[in-house]
C-alpha cells in the first residue's frame, strides 16, 4: 500500500504563497501550512482523485492540531516532518462531521487509507463516488478551500534552469551528480488563478531514456513558506555536507541551505538510496 511520501514521489506541487495548494492524487500525504500570524487563508486546491481529497481533508484537520499515531518527528528548521503509524486513524476536520458513513451507519471521525476508496457512504447509505466526495468536501471545507482540477495552464515551463533562474528571488540549486543516464528535463512553477508566479518555488527535472524521473523542489525559506508533514514513510536523520538532512523511506531527501532555500528532491524509487545521498551531497 503506498503511503504519503510515496505518492510525493510523483509530486507536481508548489508550497505556493499565492495561497494556492496544489495537490494531485500522486501527492497523497497530510501536509500544513505553519502560518506565525494564525491568518485564515483560503486555498484552490487541485485535486485528482478521491485518495488526494480524503488526504486533503486531513491535512486540514492536522493544521487544526490534530495528529494521530505520532512516532518521530524531525525539524530542520523551517519545515517539520511527523512519522506516524500507519495503523493509527487519522482524525477528520470538524467540518466533515456527520458528512461521511461507514456501510454500517456509522459516523466516521477518522480514517485510514484502508478507508478510503469504495468505503464512504452518506447518511442515507448510499455510497460516495469520486465526484460526491469532492463535491462533499468542498462543500464543507469552501471557507478554507476551493477544489479544482489540474490543467497545463497552471503551469510555466522553462526548457533552462537560466530562464527559469529570471523569475524567482533565490538561487536555483541544481545537483552537479546525476544517476547514469539522467539528464536536466524541465524547470516549473505553477501560476495561481490570475497567471501569477510565485518567486518563492521552483522545481527541476531530470529523465533518462527510458522516461523515469527525479524532481528537485526548492522554495525560499521564510514564515510565509515554513510548513508541516505528516507520513507513514520511516524517517532517518543524517548530516550531509553538514546539514541537516531527512531521509524518508529512501526515496525523498529534504535540507535546507546555508542560503536559505529548502530543498526536496523526491526519486519515485527511480534511484537508489545511496545514489539519492550522492545526489544530495553535490547540490551546494
Amino acid at each position: 500500500m503506498k503511503n504519503e511520501y510515496d505518492y510525493l514521489n510523483d509530486v507536481k506541487m508548489d508550497f505556493s504563497i499565492y495561497d494556492d495548494v496544489v495537490l494531485t492524487e500522486e501527492e497523497v500525504y497530510k501536509m500544513s501550512e505553519t502560518k506565525k500570524n494564525n491568518k485564515s487563508i483560503k486555498k484552490r486546491i487541485i485535486v485528482t482523485g478521491v485518495a488526494a481529497v480524503l488526504a486533503v481533508a486531513t491535512g486540514v484537520a492536522a493544521s487544526e492540531g490534530y495528529i494521530d499515531g505520532i512516532i518521530k518527528t524531525i525539524t530542520t528548521g523551517h519545515s517539520t516532518f511527523i512519522e506516524i503509524d500507519p495503523r493509527a486513524p487519522h482524525s477528520l476536520p470538524e467540518e466533515l462531521t456527520g458528512k461521511l458513513y461507514d456501510k454500517y451507519g456509522n459516523v466516521i471521525t477518522a480514517i485510514t487509507d484502508e478507508d478510503i476508496k469504495g468505503n464512504i457512504y452518506d447518511k442515507n447509505g448510499k455510497l460516495l463516488s469520486e465526484e460526491q466526495l469532492m463535491k462533499l468536501f468542498n462543500d464543507a471545507l469552501g471557507d478554507k478551500v476551493n477544489v479544482s482540477e489540474e490543467n497545463s495552464e497552471d503551469k510555466a515551463i522553462w526548457n533552462t534552469v537560466q530562464e527559469a533562474q529570471g523569475f524567482v528571488d533565490f538561487n536555483i540549486k541544481y545537483p552537479e551528480y546525476l544517476p547514469g543516464g539522467f539528464t536536466f528535463d524541465n524547470a516549473y512553477a505553477y501560476k495561481d488563478d490570475k497567471g501569477n508566479i510565485s518567486r518563492y518555488y521552483m522545481t527541476l527535472d531530470y529523465k533518462n531514456n527510458e522516461g523515469k524521473i527525479f524532481s528537485i523542489h526548492e522554495r525560499l525559506l521564510n514564515d510565509e513558506t515554513a510548513f508541516e508533514m505528516s507520513t507513514e514513510s520511516k524517517l532517518e536523520e543524517m548530516i550531509l555536507n553538514g546539514r541537516k538532512t531527512v531521509i524518508a523511506g529512501d526515496k525523498t531527501a529534504e535540507f535546507e541551505t546555508d542560503d536559505s532555500v529548502s530543498v526536496t528532491i523526491t526519486t519515485k524509487g527511480n534511484v537508489s538510496k545511496d545514489e539519492l545521498i550522492k545526489i544530495a551531497e553535490s547540490i551546494k
